[in-house]
């Protein structure tokens, strides 16, 4: 039923827009719906501070039958301060499970610990990045945007517009993928993306990286995280071939709770 009414809705978006752009060929205008998906993500960001978020981050492998094996889960809070040009990102790690079994608040802080480095010094996509990036006016020069309708099948439940991002240059800060806003109040539901160049080293060398954010709304109306999903192939050193998996879950959050400034200091010089 919800699925039906939220389809009369985009219907009914497009006839008006139909109307509105009379003029244009096309019975709606990509430009003015960027425009709208831009003014709704601002005005989200200038009523939310900030977030907390209940998180489990569940991480393996997939095997050769391409099944996922579960290796690694940590049971996490999360805290996000939005800023005008950035989102700043705490972890607390409160339980570390390894092959499915409890570890113990050493071994817990250490792995949190070496993953928070990593994390920091890669400066890779998370729960914080600006995924709506490409539709902002600074970054449009990057970007081709391609409209591509309602899209025909429904995105966790919503009606949904569907737009095809590319970068125009190879970039491995620019990213390619689809972006599915809700066709009645458009906000990101999902984006299914991945670099637009993968970084290669001496000792590993990524073939793949497929990434895709999906977002929920509150019951006061504001879009949060609900699910952060990430796939991988590369080969390590001696040419071992490695296949990664991980996605992290979120769950109850609060919205402008007053986070303690001190969450957010660096500590470490870096």
């Amino acid at each position: 039923m919800q699925a039906f009414v939220r389809l009369a809705a985009a219907l009914l978006i497009l006839v008006v827009a139909g109307s509105s752009f009379a003029q244009l060929p096309v019975a709606i205008d990509p430009e003015a719906m960027i425009e709208r998906i831009v003014a709704v993500d601002e005005k989200q960001r200038s009523e939310v501070r900030d977030l907390v978020l209940d998180a489990d981050y569940i991480e393996g492998e997939l095997n050769d039958d391409g099944l996922f094996e579960e290796k690694v889960r940590f049971v996490k809070k999360v805290y996000l301060r939005f800023l005008p040009d950035t989102t700043l990102l705490h972890q607390e790690f409160l339980e570390y499970y390894k092959d499915g079994k409890l570890q113990d608040e050493g071994k817990r802080d250490k792995e949190a610990s070496e993953r928070e480095k990593k994390r920091k010094k890669r400066k890779g996509r998370d729960v914080s990045s600006s995924i709506l990036d490409p539709f902002y006016s600074d970054q449009r020069d990057n970007y081709n945007l391609t409209y591509l309708g309602v899209s025909e099948e429904s995105i966790d439940d919503f009606v949904c517009h569907h737009f095809r991002v590319d970068a125009i240059n190879e970039n491995d800060r620019l990213i390619n993928g689809d972006f599915y806003f809700d066709a009645e109040s458009f906000h990101l539901v999902r984006a299914d993306f991945s670099p637009a160049k993968l970084v290669k080293k001496l000792m590993f060398k990524l073939n793949e990286l497929n990434m895709s954010m999906s977002y929920t709304p509150t019951p006061e109306g504001y879009w949060v995280p609900r699910q952060f999903d990430i796939q991988g192939k590369g080969k390590a050193m001696f040419l071992i071939g490695v296949k990664f998996s991980g996605t992290e879950y979120y769950r109850n959050p609060v919205v402008n709770s007053g986070i303690d400034d001190k969450l957010f200091e660096v500590t470490d010089g870096k």
